[in-house]
């Protein structure tokens, strides 16, 4: 039987007929066998086949080979392959040549060739020669080639001829452009987000990831998570590294930790920094220390300076001083300003005050330093140090420098400095600063000011301003009801002289029996004044009783009475509270020192949108 198998050996190189040589020469490249082929090819092209030198120019082009491409490419040009004048154009374009490019690409630009027209356009654009650039994109524009539209939109954006840009990129997003659509979105997002959501949804539709990621960003900055995690989750799943950590960021905020780990990973694996810094601080948050280390370890690796300073915190917390010196320096040196208060933070942990002035010196504009530096001073004594620094920080808006600086004047007796700084602390409702510049006023016998700043911090269930509240009103406008209204408040609180001041009030008011009653309770807390007045009235008790006897002549009443001393108790006499630092009032709850961290690096979002596209699109 005769064998019909086909096999490319039994084609025959036939010079008469270069058509069928092209053949066997297409034949071989598309196994790959690229050499043989050329070798085909060069044949039949030299007995003028001009398909063969078209085909010889663009693997010559492909391997850059770049003589033998142009040599070939212009033979098949001259033998009327218009088309190889555009591989020539293109090639001299990926070289740089674009001088070269434009001669080429010109010549079949003329005869209304729109790929070439945008080329041709995009050459000049790159010259800088903006009005021969715009010829030809608006000519291939205009003949609806999407690319085109898309290039004279962006020279028009970057001419900054606005509505011009908008009307090509509205056009090439008629003929489906996704980059017109994209861009388009951009422009209109100030002006007509609606229009611009309307572009993102179509491009999300194509998995177009810019697209995607702005959608997403709007419904995330609209607070519509559900809606913004869609968007994120379409190109987060095909593998686009931002997306995957603006969607663990949800998942994170969610307290969805299973799904934020798995984002925060891949998007780790497309090597996203800000991605290993937050798993970082999701498995610092969970006390996972040693998981945590790792991912701000290659933050760090990254020259993320958040990621040093934390990482230093680490170590910090742990007393492991030596390395966590060596990540703020590393920080510092990057530019982060709270490693140095960190590290002045660490040195005064380890008692080397001189080392800790010193960070807080060179990081003296922050008000955090300002305060340190100045509660230092004061600690070692330097009080004229300390009111520097005091000052500078309550120039720049601190309460408790304020107040600091009010406490300093006061045990110095500069009452007005101290009234001065005290009425600063105020101002932003210090209560402390009330209480110490009511006792101001009260030594200056200014009551009704002292009441002022009192009554707040009574109100606030202070005992030493209850106290004082009460006899203000006690001595000063003989208000009795109001006086023991406070006093009695001050008592509940623990105030002992708030008792023995009820009990002259009520000795004074001939409530005996009730007197009685507070001078016994203030006894039994160690008051010896209420001690001395319960003796008081009771020998005041048995005097009454005795004269009262007296007038019935009972027994010798009358003679008891005469002969027994009468004494006069002074019932003014009250007790002013004691001022010390316990009567006041608790505002910051010190704890065990925990450095500075930067948890979350603050993100705004509307710094977060992928920008315009600002690349010319060539046509190959």
């Amino acid at each position: 039987m005769k064998n019909t198998k086909f096999s490319i050996g039994k084609i025959k190189d036939i010079p008469n007929d270069p058509k069928l040589g092209y053949t066997k020469g297409a034949f071989y490249e598309k196994l790959g066998k690229i050499d043989k082929a050329i070798e085909i090819y060069k044949d039949t092209a030299e007995y003028g086949h001009v398909k063969s030198q078209y085909t010889l120019g663009c693997i010559y082009k492909n391997r850059k080979q770049y003589h033998e491409a142009e040599k070939w490419l212009k033979m098949s040009y001259k033998n009327g392959y218009e088309d190889a004048a555009f591989d020539l154009g293109n090639m001299y374009y990926n070289i740089y040549g674009y001088e070269y490019a434009l001669y080429w690409y010109e010549k079949v630009a003329l005869l209304g060739n729109l790929l070439a027209q945008n080329n041709l356009g995009v050459v000049h654009f790159y010259l800088n020669d903006y009005q021969r650039s715009e010829k030809w994109l608006k000519e291939a524009a205009d003949n609806n080639l999407g690319s085109a539209c898309f290039n004279l939109g962006l020279l028009y954006t970057i001419m900054d001829r606005l509505k011009e840009a908008k009307e090509y990129y509205r056009k090439g997003s008629v003929l489906q452009d996704n980059n017109c659509k994209y861009n388009l979105a951009i422009l209109n997002q100030n002006d007509d987000i609606k229009e611009s959501i309307t572009l993102y949804k179509q491009l999300y539709k194509v998995s177009y990831t810019k697209g995607c990621i702005n959608l997403g960003l709007i419904m995330e900055s609209q607070e519509e998570y559900d809606e913004a995690k869609r968007y994120y989750k379409k190109v987060a799943d095909k593998g686009d590294a931002k997306s995957q950590y603006r969607l663990a960021n949800l998942y994170n905020k969610e307290n969805n930790r299973e799904d934020a780990i798995e984002y925060y990973e891949k998007s780790i694996e497309g090597n996203y920094t800000l991605a290993k810094f937050m798993l970082a601080n999701l498995y610092n948050k969970e006390n996972e220390i040693d998981t945590s280390k790792i991912y701000y370890e290659m933050a760090s690796n990254d020259n993320l300076v958040e990621a040093k300073n934390n990482l230093a915190g680490l170590y910090f917390e742990e007393e492991n001083y030596d390395k966590a010196k060596k990540y703020y320096e590393e920080a510092i040196a990057d530019g982060c300003k709270v490693s140095i208060e960190n590290i002045g933070d660490l040195y005064y942990k380890i008692n080397d005050i001189e080392r800790s002035i010193s960070y807080y010196l060179r990081n003296a504009d922050s008000i955090s330093c300002q305060v340190k530096l100045g509660e230092i001073y004061e600690e070692i004594d330097r009080v004229e140090e300390a009111i520097i620094w005091y000052k500078r920080a309550s120039d720049n808006g601190d309460v408790f420098s304020s107040y600091k600086l009010g406490c300093i004047y006061e045990s110095q007796e500069n009452k007005d400095k101290a009234k001065k700084y005290f009425n600063l602390a105020i101002e932003k409702n210090h209560l402390n600063s009330r209480i110490h510049l009511g006792k101001i006023y009260f030594e200056e016998e200014y009551y009704e000011d002292a009441k002022k700043m009192f009554e707040v911090t009574a109100n606030e269930d202070n005992s030493y301003s209850q106290h004082m509240v009460g006899v203000i009103y006690h001595k000063y406008y003989n208000d009795y009801t109001s006086a023991k209204f406070w006093y009695e408040k001050a008592r509940n609180n623990g105030c002992i002289e708030s008792l023995y001041n009820l009990g002259q009030l009520s000795f004074k008011l001939n409530s005996y029996n009730e007197a009685e009653k507070y001078y016994i309770e203030g006894m039994k807390l160690g008051n010896k004044k209420c001690e001395y007045m319960l003796a008081g009235l009771y020998y005041k008790k048995s005097l009454n009783m005795y004269e009262s006897l007296s007038s019935e002549d009972y027994l010798d009443s009358i003679d008891i009475w005469k002969k027994t001393p009468k004494i006069e108790l002074d019932l003014d006499d009250l007790i002013v509270g004691q001022f010390n630092e316990d009567k006041l009032i608790i505002e910051k709850v010190e704890e065990e020192y925990v450095p500075n961290y930067i948890l979350q690096i603050k993100e705004d979002l509307s710094n977060e949108y992928e920008d315009i596209n600002k690349t010319m699109i060539i046509e190959k």
